[in-house]
């Protein structure tokens, strides 16, 4: 019989939203107690363990992996994001969740080489220097990407759409123990919003991730600067600029698949507008309820991924495995499996933009 890891303890409660107070109450051990185990104290004994199994739903091998928990300071957090620390607490554990099972699956499976740019910006040059060459290296097209989504995943990158059930957390980048990068998107945005922030997260990715970044550095301004160049190429954007209100903005956002709002931030930063003609347009869209929600009319059908979903049903169809065997590949449930990559509410799928 494995050992039972502590960290899988603390990972389980967190992933169901419980405080340790709330778990050690359902229970009906004391705090103490629960906090000795998870600190790995304390051996837990086999009815703790009959108990945890039940009330939080995983199995007795998920408790006796061996994987390492990734800390905040190893998953990129915006420095501006607030929210809940019982919600960041149970994305963070989700997201590891999904890592470790990611971990698994790609034991079995080859999917495309990771083809990322690793950028220095003190040394290599700005962030719109940094998209620009991610462009020339992925031979994208000039002008507008149709389908960010499809680039990204044939490049390695993993994309997992999901409910990360965390307000004003949009996206979050990381690595697996094997370096593979993956991006968590909030399924629930709509399509145009997915977009800006798939491409803000890669940002991240080519920027931040593994570098050490000083405290001068505005690493959120950076990635939407990387954003805006990678969806919106400064000399293919000035070429079809015309002068902004809500009609043209409205063609803008057609053609280039962004917000409006992302286009008013882009002309200003390329100096295509005044201050005054940007603030004066951010008011109107703020009457309007644009800020909020953009018409829905305008609306971006969301992209999709695929890479989870066909490294599941590789297992699944060309290697045979059965549902019931593949969650004890991942030391999850069925249910779980279903939970986390076939949720039957369709804003919750993961899906491929």
């Amino acid at each position: 019989m494995e050992k039972i890891n502590s960290e899988m303890i603390v990972l389980a409660r967190e992933a169901r939203g419980y405080t340790q107070i709330e778990l050690a109450e359902l229970l009906g051990i004391a705090q103490g107690t629960l906090s000795k185990i998870e600190k790995g104290i304390q051996s837990p004994s086999e009815e703790f363990m009959t108990s945890i199994c039940s009330k939080l739903s995983y199995p007795r091998s998920f408790f006796e992996q061996n994987d390492k928990v990734y800390t905040p300071d190893l998953i990129y957090y915006r420095k501006r994001m607030s929210a809940p620390r019982k919600q960041i607490l149970r994305a963070e554990a989700t997201m590891n969740v999904i890592r470790m099972n990611l971990d698994r699956l790609l034991k079995s499976v080859d999917i495309p080489d990771v083809n990322l740019v690793n950028w220095n910006v003190e040394e290599d040059g700005n962030p719109d220097d940094a998209a620009i060459f991610l462009r020339q290296k992925w031979n994208l097209p000039k002008g507008r990407i149709d389908n960010l989504t499809k680039h990204v995943e044939s490049n390695g990158i993993i994309i997992i759409g999901t409910e990360l059930g965390v307000d004003k957390m949009d996206g979050i980048s990381m690595f697996t123990t094997s370096n593979q990068p993956i991006i968590f998107i909030n399924a629930n945005m709509p399509g145009d919003r997915q977009r800006l922030t798939l491409a803000h997260e890669l940002g991240h990715l080519v920027l931040h991730l593994g570098k050490k970044i000083g405290n001068e550095r505005d690493e959120e301004k950076e990635a939407m600067l990387f954003a805006g160049e990678l969806l919106m190429p400064k000399s293919e954007f000035i070429s079809r600029f015309e002068s902004l209100d809500f009609n043209s903005l409205a063609n803008q956002k057609l053609y280039w698949l962004v917000s409006m709002g992302a286009i008013l931030v882009r002309s200003k930063h390329l100096g295509l507008i005044t201050d005054n003609q940007y603030q004066y347009l951010w008011k109107q869209m703020a009457i309007k309820g644009y800020k909020t929600r953009e018409p829905y009319e305008l609306n971006i059908v969301k992209e999709k991924p695929s890479l989870v979903n066909e490294l599941l049903e590789f297992h699944q169809k060309t290697l045979g495995f059965s549902k019931s065997e593949l969650s004890i590949v991942l030391n999850i449930s069925e249910k779980e499996i279903d939970n986390l990559y076939y949720p039957k509410d369709t804003n919750l799928r993961i899906i491929r933009f």
